[in-house]
């Protein structure tokens, strides 16, 4: 069999693991520490929102990369050892926090600004606390009623704080490690040694027969799917009715033996009302590295000669209106120069015929007793 659908191989390589460990830490910790001390010493929100806008930014991108480099292929690993990194690196982040909140409180936050400790002492200090977690949660409790950050002249003290410190948790843990795992549902190409993170979604015609797929796909029998993948043509974008996705998996210029081929079929469930259901046909289907190329150039050949060289600003709204379960775009099937002449020349045939006749239809009012008196009475005028 040709057709088989995509599983991740389960593979740790340790020094993946230790990269993805101790770089998720130390350049979290990095990020995370310097996040700490630039709102430290900043009250005004609109920065202090760009700021941590920033650092999220930076460590899901931080975070995706390293999942990258690791090539760890096994999701659950994945999501653990970039959740236990992120932990650690926020651990870390906190007894900078403390530390700093110490220093202001023994000698205020000018001289703190103006006296900088060495980057020595500093690690000297976080060392100790970073080994005393009894320390920092102590601390931690005591800093919560008083506060020491000012935002806008104001001070953030008992639960405000404490939601502030929660929605830190969400974004500088939560939301790092979800980055890692979602780097890790793409498919790793193992022949080539690298992940497919990038997936491309192109409009085709939609798969008619695809009862018939799906029940000699339960069959173990791949071949009518291989044939509608490889018969697929590009669609264009026009207004609201049944069309297919087909998904490639690419990096770079390099396009991997992975497809999803997906039926959106246009459903009329009122009078006004157009829904969209989503039909699977197959799932990161391995139909090799050489026919997916091909494939893949053919529909890029043909949008080229199309002159389609971007998404325009209301397709991508109707794809965002689609994924949100509204009404999605339609697609026509590219016509041929020579599908056109045959037309043209079928129309032609049909005029020349002797029997050929054009039938008009005129629609005539019903006539009322009022109406016929009216003409009746202009008439005689």
């Amino acid at each position: 069999m040709r057709y088989k659908a995509y599983r991740p191989s389960g593979i740790i390589p340790a020094g993946g693991l230790v990269l993805m460990i101790l770089g998720g830490f130390l350049g979290a910790f990095l990020v995370e520490s310097v996040y700490v001390y630039l709102l430290g010493f900043l009250s005004n929100l609109v920065i202090r929102f760009l700021v941590v806008f920033c650092v999220v930014l930076g460590l899901c991108y931080f975070m995706a990369k390293l999942t990258v480099l690791s090539k760890i292929r096994n999701r659950r690993a994945v999501r653990i050892v970039a959740l236990v990194a992120m932990i650690l690196a926020f651990y870390a982040s906190r007894c900078v926090y403390v530390d700093l909140v110490n220093e202001m409180w023994k000698r205020g936050a000018n001289e703190v600004l103006q006296n900088r400790s060495s980057i020595g002492q500093l690690l000297l200090r976080w060392g100790q606390l970073f080994v005393s977690p009894g320390a920092v949660f102590s601390s931690l409790y005591k800093i919560l009623p008083n506060g020491v950050n000012s935002v806008n002249g104001r001070m953030i003290a008992g639960v405000p704080l404490l939601l502030i410190w929660l929605i830190e948790i969400m974004l500088l843990v939560v939301l790092p490690a979800y980055s890692a795992s979602y780097v890790s549902e793409y498919p790793f190409d193992e022949a080539a040694g690298l992940w497919l993170t990038k997936r491309e979604e192109w409009p085709v015609v939609y798969v008619d027969n695809y009862r018939e797929v799906r029940s000699q796909l339960k069959l173990k029998n791949d071949g009518p799917l291989l044939n509608a993948i490889q018969q697929l043509e590009y669609y264009q974008r026009e207004g609201e009715e049944s069309y297919a996705v087909l998904e490639f998996y690419r990096r770079g210029d390099y396009t991997g033996p992975y497809v999803s081929l997906i039926n959106v079929k246009a459903i009329q469930s009122g009078p006004k009302k157009l829904t969209h259901k989503n039909i699977t046909l197959c799932r990161m289907c391995d139909i090799g590295t050489e026919e997916a190329d091909e494939l893949y150039q053919k529909l890029k050949t043909t949008r080229d000669e199309l002159g389609i060289k971007s998404v325009s600003f209301n397709g991508w709204l109707a794809d965002i209106a689609f994924k949100k379960g509204r009404k999605s775009s339609k697609m026509t099937p590219v016509v041929t120069k020579e599908s056109q002449t045959e037309e043209i020349k079928e129309v032609e045939e049909y005029l020349q015929d002797d029997n050929y006749s054009e039938e008009v239809t005129v629609h005539v009012p019903k006539v009322t007793p009022e109406m016929e008196k009216e003409y009746l009475s202009k008439k005689n005028s």
